[in-house]
């Protein structure tokens, strides 16, 4: 099973605002950590990966508290979306739909913002290398919502639409993927 964990709350979730990757939890995410740590103590993984952003680190060192003998693998291909120019602007700055497949690629592009299409190539890679090492164990991944709902469509099929907007992961949800 894939366990896949958001990471805890920051002034930027707060704030509605896109984060910068240096972005660190805040008094409650890290109590939301704490929290999603305690009920991932039993489950015994074989592996763990994190994104590298600070946020992502905050919350899988909680975790791993419980699980000593495993040693997080940083990956970049699970960081969070690149937001290019939008960093620390409002999220509802934007007039179109940045979690559509093939909608509005070229305005995304032009503030630098990476594509869903590119998006989902990089998180589908990570997977595709990581799931054949590790048959019928359990794999602890820590993200972001934008990787969340990737997984998601990973695991669940891409929506029938294209559209990822609602498969939005609340912080520090653990949501548990059958590979």
């Amino acid at each position: 099973m894939i366990y896949f964990v958001r990471h805890g709350q920051t002034d930027s979730n707060v704030n509605k605002v896109f984060p910068a990757p240096d972005v660190p939890l805040n008094k409650n995410g890290i109590e939301q950590a704490r929290q999603t740590a305690l009920s991932l103590k039993d489950v015994e993984f074989a592996a763990c990966y994190c994104s590298p952003f600070l946020r992502a680190k905050q919350t899988c060192d909680a975790i791993l508290q419980h699980h000593s003998k495993l040693n997080p693998v940083y990956d970049s291909r699970i960081q969070a979306r690149s937001y290019g120019e939008l960093e620390n602007q409002p999220t509802g700055s934007l007039s179109f739909n940045r979690w559509k497949i093939g909608v509005c690629d070229e305005q995304i592009q032009a503030l630098g913002m990476e594509t869903v299409t590119d998006l989902y190539q990089r998180v589908a890679s990570f997977f595709d290398e990581v799931l054949p090492k590790y048959p019928n164990q359990n794999i602890l991944v820590v993200g972001h919502s934008c990787i969340g709902r990737i997984v998601a469509g990973y695991f669940n099929g891409i929506p029938e639409d294209k559209d990822f907007a609602s498969l939005k992961i609340p912080n520090a949800k653990v949501v548990i993927f059958d590979k």
